[in-house]
């Protein structure tokens, strides 16, 4: 069965309380493992749990039971994070677009995977990352890249698996057919110039930061 959006909470810190604002209510609702925690802090209710159950605690999984909530658990020692089992099953259900919330404080080995897991997803599905108070997202050579902002925004862009040709419209110093290395810092720290911004690229996948998403005074 389709479904339009899909929201997927992790485990890690909390997420900050501010991002309830900018999620869909409509939306199908993965947990994955502890993070069955937070979207119930944050008036989610799950309708799928999954993940090796290490981290959830006793009472929220019998919570997920009582709830009806559908629970697939996976051993331990898998080959696939907790996270991208998420997305998997995301992505089998034909999401046309994934968000993922995060408090931003787990390990940072996990964080790196999820940005890379979440990029090679974006380049079919909108793809979008709420962590900490950053929001994180992803323009594919296969799709232009349209961001709201506001006047002097940070906007940072960073290259994933490797060098990106960047074209940009509304940024304070913009590219045009531009290569950003990916390892260099070349793209941080950009400034948005007015409300909307525009990107494309020619090839890979680039990751587009707004890093005080959540600390704006009109979303306090």
């Amino acid at each position: 069965m389709a479904t339009s959006h899909t929201l997927i909470f992790i485990g890690g810190d909390p997420p900050h309380p501010n991002v309830r604002q900018h999620l869909p209510t409509d939306a199908y609702v993965i947990a994955a493992d502890s993070g069955y925690a937070h979207a119930i802090a944050l008036g989610f209710m799950p309708n799928e749990l999954v993940g090796d159950m290490d981290s959830i605690t006793s009472i929220d999984l019998i919570d997920a039971h009582d709830s009806n909530v559908l629970i697939t658990q996976f051993p331990a020692d898998k080959n696939l994070t907790d996270t991208e089992i998420a997305i998997s099953s995301a992505l089998t259900r034909l999401s046309s677009h994934i968000s993922v919330v995060s408090g931003g404080g787990d390990r940072f080995d996990h964080v790196l995977g999820m940005v890379h897991s979440l990029a090679l997803c974006a380049e079919t599905v909108d793809t979008t990352l709420f962590i900490g108070t950053a929001r994180v997202s992803y323009a594919s050579y296969t799709r232009e890249f349209h961001l709201d902002t506001q006047a002097r925004d940070i906007i940072s862009l960073i290259p994933l698996g490797g060098d990106t040709i960047v074209t940009t419209t509304g940024l304070q110093w913009e590219l045009t057919s531009d290569r950003l290395q990916s390892f260099a810092s070349r793209g941080v720290s950009n400034i948005a110039t007015g409300t909307a911004v525009s990107i494309s690229v020619d090839n890979g996948t680039l990751a587009i930061i707004q890093p005080t998403f959540l600390n704006h005074g009109d979303f306090q």
